[in-house]
């Protein structure tokens, strides 16, 4: 009998695990559900710093890390704070659609499980400088089990650099 006392509690950890039960009330099993949609947004830039003239690339990722397809992911980039100091120059997507109607870079795509899709932009600060000296673009999305929704403290939804 002790030799079956770790498969038993094996099997009970995974019953528990998977939802078919909890202490003594039975549940049904669905252990996906809470990841059934869920994407990653992250959002970088070539460079710290730049100067008037300069071109800056930014990079935004957007990750289907849930089990299932996501149809019309979208994310919306507020770049008020930067086309006060800058020029957008150029907008591209690997998949979906990027467009930009100042102040606002969106895109939007279908994404399935595990796939990514990855937006690049570039814009050029002013020569001679204007506006407040900062490029601060921030990303949200109302896409369910983001990681940007609006007022979201995550530092993966925004870039600020200093334009010097």
């Amino acid at each position: 009998m002790p030799d079956r006392l770790p498969r038993v509690l094996t099997l009970v950890a995974f019953l528990v695990g998977v939802g078919v039960i909890t202490g003594a009330a039975m549940v049904p099993a669905s252990p996906f559900d809470t990841m059934a949609t869920s994407i990653r947004i992250a959002k970088s830039a070539d460079r710290a710093t730049a100067r008037p003239g300069d071109t800056v690339t930014y990079t935004v990722t957007v990750t289907n890390t849930g089990t299932t397809a996501i149809d019309g992911a979208a994310i919306s980039d507020d770049l008020s704070d930067v086309v006060d100091d800058a020029e957008l120059t150029s907008t591209s997507a690997d998949s979906g659609t990027a467009r930009f109607s100042s102040p606002t870079l969106q895109w939007q795509g279908d994404l399935p499980s595990g796939a990514k899709a990855t937006i690049h932009y570039s814009v050029r600060p002013a020569d001679p400088r204007t506006g407040d000296g900062r490029l601060t673009g921030r990303i949200t999305s109302t896409t369910e089990g983001n990681n940007c929704p609006p007022g979201s403290p995550d530092p993966a939804c925004t870039s600020s650099l200093p334009v010097s």
